[in-house]
């Protein structure tokens, strides 16, 4: 398979009132064509800054990044990059929130392909509703859906359904396979959840706690297509021992 991302002996220092904080040491992560990765690990080890680093948000850094063959600084594609929080504008409807790249980048001509990707992303019927009169399951699909919009092939997810109870998380995860099964695109997650990672991945990184460093990798083997909530076999309970013994 083509190797979308690849991340080599990555290492990233914050310092602050001159005191040097190590975040990141020697992370080394894959990720191919089309395939599913989650990194997952304790709370502050740093899973976010390597998707910040990636969409740009953190410059400074040792290692060696490559998307698509090409020095990170020198790839001129966006990644599709959607924080923990929604960040939906409240005075924007639905509508006007899912259309924000599109006004941003120029590119209204896309505006053909918005009814059946808003029906896809089953927002169809709550266009011109606010984001303060829908569900935080919903609220979880704009923001996903205006991701989508920023019109790269690989999506940067951090924690999209962290927020969200346990049964609209397995909705929204078994809603996300189905619309990443029609619409073909390369992602990197977080998430803090076990269960979550196996479900929805085809490989795990685990990282161990700050400065963090990947201390296994998992290929996840299930059946395809998969859909949320995949009942615990004998294979998803090894794996979910794996990864928690890799993370205590």
């Amino acid at each position: 398979m083509k190797t979308k991302i690849d991340i080599r002996n990555l290492k990233k220092v914050f310092i602050q009132k001159d005191e040097a904080l190590e975040v990141l040491k020697d992370i080394d992560i894959s990720v191919c064509k089309n395939q599913f990765v989650t990194i997952i690990g304790p709370s502050g080890c740093g899973k976010s800054t390597i998707l910040r680093i990636l969409a740009g948000l953190e410059k400074d850094f040792m290692g060696d990044i490559f998307v698509e063959g090409l020095e990170l600084k020198k790839y001129r594609k966006k990644f599709c990059y959607m924080p923990q929080k929604d960040l939906l504008m409240p005075w924007r409807t639905v509508y006007k929130n899912i259309v924000l790249p599109l006004e941003i980048d120029g590119h209204m001509d896309k505006m053909q392909e918005l009814p059946q990707l808003i029906e896809d992303f089953g927002l169809g019927g709550f266009e011109d509703y606010y984001p303060r009169q829908i569900s935080g399951g919903m609220k979880q699909r704009v923001g996903l859906l205006r991701t989508f919009l920023m019109g790269g092939d690989i999506m940067l997810l951090d924690e999209p359904f962290g927020a969200l109870d346990a049964i609209t998380r397995i909705k929204m995860q078994k809603w996300l396979l189905k619309v990443l099964a029609r619409y073909k695109k390369t992602v990197l997650f977080v998430t803090h959840s076990i269960e979550e990672a196996i479900t929805l991945s085809d490989r795990v990184y685990i990282l161990s706690d700050r400065p963090a460093a990947v201390v296994r990798e998992i290929d996840i083997e299930l059946p395809q297509p998969r859909t949320g909530g995949i009942i615990p076999t004998d294979k998803f309970t090894k794996y979910r021992e794996s990864i928690l013994e890799a993370l205590i």
